[in-house]
């Protein structure tokens, strides 16, 4: 042993003998209440010690095997200082997997430790911290299980960080999960982690889990939080670690909540549909007895439900396997029961949702029912009537494949979808006939730009240009895509669209001050050489938009034909000066006779 390993050997003794321990505790967030939901109790060395730090603290009790014992020193700390200062909401208490198993761990003496302080078990959170893997699923079930059975509820911390991972978050079933900090920081700046941190979203609300997001210190990572709808929130931000909590927040913290659609395809995909998920599953009718329910349950041993519908293939209920199971399997239940029709004994009440409703929607529904109703199963209907049934695993399976779809076609520069989603929307409303207009946008002066200020103030422009394209439009309806470079690509099923076109125009004028210097706007525009050396005057940055209706043109009906329309309107409106807007509105795309086509120009 060092000289530097005993000294922290000896310091742990000291603690350990001493009690010497000081807990703070960091305010967790509920974000739909904008208030504090509890507390996060975080232990501190003597501040003389080498042990002050937690890190080092842990790591030299597990290498001298003193990992359990320094684990309920900390819990009791924790405990009797939460009641002292009386702080309200629940106490999340960390505590380390590995001390949990080992074999000559003390179990009972928490709740001693809460009843000294008059403190619930259920208002205390126990909050696995892993620094070392779970070697034991069946075990760490067991154990968290027992603690479970006494009113306390579990959270996994750090998930995505260490060993801590989706097969602990399976086994182990937590109540709570919190995001290791590195997903929020700069989550406001990095579209993968948006779309990491929502697919946790999803798939916690749809298993009656919530989520924490650790880490948020600035305020645009507590709005992008806000955005992704994430239930809980917890950092520098909102408060630091104090001996002495504060038990309100500022309100200006907070801001009025609001939902950032950056992608929003107008009518949904056939995939994005609860259509998607439905299973074929011959139902039960009203006039059925229980009989009938016994022989398609012994069928198929997978089955947990079966629909029950009505002469005119209305819902009337569903059939639970397990409830069905409990009242036939009964001691003389068959004789009892078996002869009696099936309304008296299904529930009245199943989840029902249409084949045209969004997945997202169906995911929402599903969280908001209370515990007691979720099931692992649902009815789809048509026009309100019975075509089968949805399972809540393909409805998470679906929607964590959208999303890293998305995410994977998506623009890393402006988070818009790309190429291969605007292509299958484009198909989609191609084969369905839909009026939509389509705008193709493209930067004008971009490049002598680019030259002057450099790839970074142009990768501003092109970032700001997302924002103001997004921030125009209907996002029920229309959708905005990124081709690629300056070029941009909206899909308007909004009968505005043009006055949206020149509120865009409007807005992209407005972000000149911020781009140029005031010497290159007073002289409205830049010199910069051109491709041949030569040195040229450039305007200041402007945007061209070429429109194509698809019901002004019979003969478009592929995609590529679309394309080239919206390229020729593109090129057209480019050869107006200043923000221009121009659509194409005569009879047949490649005609050359110009007369027919319908000019509009705006020019700020």
């Amino acid at each position: 042993m060092t000289k530097e390993e005993l000294h922290y050997f000896h310091s742990l003794e000291d603690i350990l003998s001493q009690g010497s321990l000081t807990p703070l505790f960091q305010p967790i967030i509920c974000m739909h209440e904008q208030k504090i939901f509890g507390y996060e109790a975080l232990i501190r060395g003597p501040s003389d010690s080498p042990l002050h730090s937690p890190i080092n603290l842990f790591n030299t009790a597990s290498i001298h095997g003193r990992l359990a014992e320094l684990d309920l020193l900390c819990r009791e700390t924790s405990v009797k200082r939460y009641g002292e200062l009386g702080l309200p909401g629940k106490l999340f208490i960390n505590t380390s997997p590995a001390s949990l198993l080992e074999q000559d761990y003390p179990h009972g003496l928490t709740v001693q430790y809460l009843k000294q302080a008059g403190i619930s078990p259920r208002q205390v959170v126990i909050e696995l911290t892993e620094q070392y893997p779970i070697e034991d699923y069946e075990l760490m079930r067991q154990a968290t299980e027992h603690y479970r059975e006494m009113g306390f509820s579990i959270a996994i911390d750090d998930l995505g960080a260490g060993y801590s991972g989706l097969r602990t978050w399976s086994e182990l079933k937590p109540d709570f999960v919190k995001l290791d900090r590195h997903f929020m920081q700069n989550i406001h700046e990095d579209r993968q982690k948006r779309q990491f941190v929502q697919s946790m979203i999803d798939i916690a609300k749809s298993i009656g889990c919530q989520v924490i997001g650790e880490g948020i210190e600035i305020r645009q990572e507590y709005l992008a939080a806000q955005g992704l709808d994430m239930q809980f929130a917890q950092g520098y931000y909102f408060a630091r670690p104090s001996r002495h909590p504060q038990r309100s927040l500022d309100k200006n913290l907070f801001a009025e909540r609001q939902q950032t659609h950056i992608l929003s395809p107008g009518r949904p995909r056939a995939n994005t549909l609860v259509g998607s998920l439905l299973t074929e599953l011959a139902p039960l009718r009203t006039t059925d007895k229980l009989h009938r329910a016994a022989e398609l349950f012994q069928k198929n041993l997978r089955l947990t439900a079966l629909p029950v519908v009505d002469d005119t293939n209305r819902i009337a209920g569903i059939l639970w396997r397990d409830e069905f199971m409990t009242i036939y399997a009964s001691h003389f239940g068959r004789e009892l029961h078996g002869r009696k029709v099936i309304t008296e004994f299904m529930d009245a009440n199943p989840l029902v949702v249409e084949t045209d409703l969004p997945l997202k929607n169906l995911s929402y529904q599903i969280t908001s029912q209370t515990e007691n109703h979720q099931h692992s199963m649902f009815i789809i209907t048509e026009q309100n009537r019975y075509r089968g049934v949805g399972s809540l695993m393909d409805l998470l399976r679906q929607i964590t494949d959208l999303q890293l779809t998305m995410a994977r076609h998506a623009n890393p520069l402006s988070g818009l979808p790309g190429n291969v989603p605007l292509s299958e929307h484009t198909r989609d409303v191609l084969e369905q006939g839909r009026d939509v207009t389509v705008c193709y946008f493209d930067l004008d002066n971009f490049k002598p730009y680019n030259d002057i200020y450099g790839y970074s103030k142009g990768d501003q422009v092109i970032s700001l240009t997302a924002q103001a394209l997004t921030k125009h439009v209907n996002t029920d309806v229309d959708f905005v895509g990124h081709v690629g470079g300056d070029d941009f690509i909206i899909l308007f099923e909004s009968p505005d669209w043009q006055k949206r076109c020149e509120k865009i125009l409007t807005a992209f004028e407005m972000l000149h001050p911020q781009l140029y210097s005031q010497r290159h706007l007073q002289q409205k525009g830049i010199n910069a050489t051109d491709r041949h050396g030569q040195e040229i005057f450039y305007p200041l940055l402007s945007l061209s938009i070429g429109a194509v209706r698809l019901h002004d043109f019979d003969d478009i009906q592929a995609e590529i034909d679309l394309a080239e329309c919206a390229s020729k309107a593109k090129s057209m409106a480019k050869r107006l000066n200043g923000n221009s807007l121009f659509q194409l509105g005569y009879q047949h795309c490649l005609c050359s006779d110009v007369t027919q086509q319908k000019l509009l120009s705006i020019n700020h």
